[in-house]
Formats: structure tokens, sequence, C-alpha cells
């Protein structure tokens, strides 16, 4: 059934620019009532622009600012904009001549966008400068910089988290919380940590697209959770069907990873190092190929010298198993035990072997 839109999903945006003309088009990209990414233009007159359409829920959108004229080819694509958070109501955007430094006042989500920037901010601020300075260092090849501003770095991350932690679990009616949870804290959904992060999402929130959207990927997700049976079918290698099943009676680790994944392809060598020491105690890897193409996927298996069972349908993250069970970032995997139950997750760094060796018995 699709959604009907009611009165007070209308929008109306008015916007003025104290020091512009007439030579400006301003152009609003946002989702309509069914979700969908629409945009709107209109004329800058005496430096005023209005919109009125109609949206649903609260949904991030931007207010952009090009030249009239059409042969303005490159000055267009060097396009002055600013985000905010669009709902029902009226909004002011204000500003002098450039909408990346305009106020945009009005429904509650967008103050609580401008409230969550101005304690983010300033962070993101000294974050930017970090890395521009480790890039510089890189480039340099100054290590012992590099180090001093990893090291440099930590507490900034530290208080970057806590902030946002803070303002999610301080406004759990937010469409700014509901974005900020389903893009900072859904990559890997494990059920134990996700859930304080999921479950305070009103009711309001969860109803919008985003949040039936997260609600999916979570249900997914949680056919992941510890305890769970898990079972699938894929093409190996060689062409051949592989049904996880037929290893019943072993203890196997099932990574998803790709040959273009760098944190995957250093987990490798630790892999290895296990699969060699366990693989005469009921022990075996299936690895989950997210690559698009067979020669890619290959190269790396050999290059990394993996011998374990290695199964890919080369459709990327539209992978069958990968969908069936909402992986959307890797490296992932979980442990599973002779009778095809999950014992554990994301086991990883240079003691896997041990940390794998605990649960077998």
């Amino acid at each position: 059934m699709p959604f009907v839109v009611k009165a007070q999903d209308k929008f109306e945006v008015n916007g003025k620019l104290t020091n512009e003309g007439t030579n400006k088009l301003a152009i609003l990209s946002y989702k309509n009532s069914q979700g969908k990414d629409k945009s709107d233009t209109v004329a800058v007159k005496n430096g005023a622009f209005k919109f009125m359409g109609e949206t649903a829920f609260g949904n991030r959108a931007y207010i952009i600012l090009v030249p009239a004229k059409k042969d303005s080819v490159k000055t267009r694509r060097q396009a002055d904009y600013k985000d905010f958070y669009l709902e029902k109501g009226k909004y002011a955007v204000t500003a002098t001549d450039s909408i990346k430094y305009a106020k945009i006042t009005g429904a509650q989500a967008q103050t609580d966008y401008l409230a969550y920037n101005e304690q983010m901010g300033p962070l993101l601020t000294q974050y930017q400068q970090l890395t521009s300075r480790y890039l510089k260092a890189r480039s340099a090849k100054d290590t012992a910089e590099m180090k001093r501003i990893q090291t440099e770095g930590r507490p900034l991350g530290v208080k970057m988290n806590s902030t946002l932690d803070a303002f999610i679990l301080s406004h759990p009616d937010s469409y700014v919380t509901l974005d900020l949870v389903a893009t900072e804290k859904a990559a890997v959904i494990d059920p134990k940590i996700f859930d304080s992060y999921y479950k305070p999402l009103s009711k309001r929130v969860m109803a919008s697209f985003t949040g039936k959207r997260l609600t999916a990927k979570y249900e997914k997700a949680k056919q992941l959770s510890i305890g769970r049976t898990l079972d699938f079918t894929q093409p190996d290698n060689k062409g051949n069907e592989f049904k996880l099943s037929s290893l019943r009676g072993k203890y196997v680790l099932v990574d998803f990873w790709a040959s273009w994944c760098a944190p995957c392809r250093a987990e490798n060598p630790n892999l290895l190092k296990a699969y060699k020491e366990l693989k005469d105690k009921k022990f075996e890897i299936v690895g989950i190929s997210l690559d698009e193409t067979k020669a890619a996927w290959l190269k790396a298996v050999d290059a990394d010298g993996m011998p374990w069972i290695q199964v890919s349908d080369l459709k990327g993250f539209k992978n069958d198993v990968a969908i069936q069970f909402g992986i959307t970032a890797i490296p992932q995997n979980v442990l599973i035990n002779p009778d095809g139950v999950i014992i554990a997750k994301d086991i990883r760094g240079e003691d896997v072997n041990t940390k794998i060796s605990a649960f077998i018995k």
C-alpha cells in the first residue's frame, strides 16, 4: 500500500541571501513523500528564493546554489551547498552570498542536527587537521611523526565516540539519531552491542523509510547471532555447489572477505597459521569472497596461500549469502561448532589460533 501524504507533510523553505541578486539558481535535493530522491530548482530573485513541496518523515536534504548561466559549467561543478534535515514545517535559510555558511532553522529534526553539529563540529575539525598532518607525514615517509599523530589521535577518537554515543542515547526520538545509528553503528551488527542503540529508538522514527531499512538489516544480522544455526549453499572455486552443512562434525570458521579488502588480506596470515595448527583437530575454514571477477578472487587465494574451502557467486556485496545475512562490511567471520551452531564471532589478530583452540574440545 503506497504511503499517503497528509497535509502536515507539506514543507516550505524560504531563503534570503542579502548580497545576492538574480544571477543564481537554488536547487533543493530531498526525499519526496514516497522516499524517492527528488530535485526542485528555483531562480534566486533579489536574493530570495522559496521552495514548497511534500515529504515524509525527516530526511537529510541539500540546498545547492549555482550560477543561472548555462555555460558556467566549471562554476557549476564547484557548486555551493549545505545539508540540513527536512520534514514537515517551515524553514528559514539566511546567508550573505554563500549557502555553505547559511543558517538554516526549522522543524525539530533540523534543531537536533544543529545541536549535534555544535557538539561534534570542533572535534571533526581537529580530526581533519590530524588527518592532513598524517597524510603529509606519510607522503614524506616520516614514520616517527605518523606514530606521534596516531598517539595524539587516540584520545580524540575516544572523545568523538563518546560524544556520538551521548547524543544517540539522549535523543531516541530524533531522525538525526536514527541516521547516526544507521550510518555509524550498523556496519557490522552484533545484537549484544547494537541493541543498546537500536532498542531505545522511538516507534515514530522507526516507522520511517530509514527505520524500516534498518529493521530489515537488523533482522538479517540476527541470523548470525551466537546460538543460531548456520547453513548456506554457494559455488566453490571449481564451480561445484558447496553446502556448509556438509561439514557437520567439524568446527568451521566462515570468513567473509574479498581480494580488494586490505584489512581482510591482512588477516589471512593469521587464519593460515590457525588452519595449519588446527586442521587435524576437526577444524575447517570456508572463505566467502565478495569479489565480482573470478580472476581477482583466485589470484588473491593463490597469492595469500589459502588452502581452505573457497566459495563465491561473484556478485560482490550482492552475494546471495551476504544478502541473506545482511553483510554490508568486511572482514567478518563466525565460528560454528560441529552441530552448525554459531559459538563465536569476528575472531581476529595474531592469536586467532589460540582463540579458536579455546572452543575446540
